[in-house]
């Protein structure tokens, strides 16, 4: 799926067997939902973000009880999965 939305809330960083991912909520521009977003920066670049950024999440969107997350949100490594991407300012890291 593909996001857009304002940056809201930056989360500490997350390591799991899958490396370490850095979270942040954005509320979405389609409507007064917020998501989570993890992004792995064992496997990309960390993206710069900032309270109140516009950003473009590309990636999996999973459900989950407090309004879902989105990850996958780079290259994936094996070429198994779709690769993502975050948008931020101009850049995009993926």
């Amino acid at each position: 799926m593909t996001a857009t939305g304002d940056v809201v809330r930056l989360l500490p960083d997350r390591t799991s067997s899958t490396g370490t991912h850095e979270q942040f909520i954005i509320k979405l521009s389609s409507g007064d939902l917020t998501v989570e977003v993890e992004h792995n920066i064992s496997i990309a670049p960390r993206v710069p973000v900032a309270l109140g950024d516009h950003v473009v999440v590309h990636g999996e969107y999973v459900w989950n009880a407090q309004g879902g997350l989105i990850h996958f949100t780079h290259h994936d490594p094996q070429g198994t999965h779709e690769g993502g991407y975050i948008q931020d300012n101009g850049k995009t890291y993926d």
